[in-house]
């Protein structure tokens, strides 16, 4: 009795996550029991990531893997969970800036953030290839300077943003206190200032504010980001 009483609120909150986040909640352990189901394909792997947040088993497969900069520069970091992972700016053209990162271990639901204008390659010569695709939610919406509240202003989901022109701050701040700062990133027009960044999750009650004279487009994430 008691077994299935916890069986049923554990689906509970799974369900309430779902509905109130807007999507798939990229929880590790979702993640790993949607994987565990899929039948493993394993293949060498190639592709590459520009900036946003990316959560392993949902964006790419888990594995080994080596990372090499293509072009630009930018910092690259793991979750502080990542017992070997990274956290140093790659690039291109510089010598006090390393262009490639040797057997970085990335495991389902860990998530890696890109920042700048760095193209990065990822490479590896074994990865099981399922993964737990993100359901895409949200909407399409431009916006100019001012502060708008998720679920009221536009809809819940994850975003990638996107300059359209000029310069400013968008900034994500917690629903329940403002002064913490989830997410806050300068678009700019120059070279080497930010133009795109993808997979940021904002929840209902967030508040997103742009600043300066920045004129951003927010457009739903992918289910994933090699795939597509």
């Amino acid at each position: 009795m008691l077994s299935a009483q916890l069986a049923f609120i554990s689906a509970l909150i799974i369900i309430f996550s779902i509905i109130f986040y807007g999507g798939y909640t990229e929880d590790k352990n979702i993640i790993k029991r949607t994987i565990k189901k899929q039948k493993p394909k394993y293949v060498k792997t190639c592709f590459y990531l520009t900036a946003g947040i990316y959560t392993v088993g949902v964006d790419f497969p888990e594995g080994k893997y080596k990372l090499t900069a293509k072009q630009n520069y930018g910092d690259v970091a793991t979750s502080n969970n990542v017992k070997n992972g990274i956290d140093q700016t790659l690039g291109v053209g510089y010598k006090n800036i390393a262009s490639v990162f040797n057997n970085l271990i990335l495991e389902n639901g860990d998530t890696l953030t890109i920042d700048g204008e760095l193209i990065l390659e990822f490479y590896s010569e074994k990865v099981n290839a399922s993964i737990a695709q993100r359901k895409v939610a949200g909407q399409e919406i431009n916006l100019v300077a001012g502060n708008y509240i998720c679920g009221t202003d536009f809809k819940v989901g994850t975003y990638d943003i996107e300059l359209i022109e000029n310069y400013g701050y968008v900034t994500v701040r917690n629903k329940k206190n403002i002064s913490y700062i989830k997410f806050r990133k300068f678009f700019g027009e120059d070279d080497n200032q930010l133009k795109k960044f993808k997979n940021c999750s904002i929840i209902n009650g967030d508040k997103l504010e742009v600043s300066g004279s920045l004129y951003v487009k927010l457009t739903p994430s992918k289910s994933n980001y090699i795939y597509d």
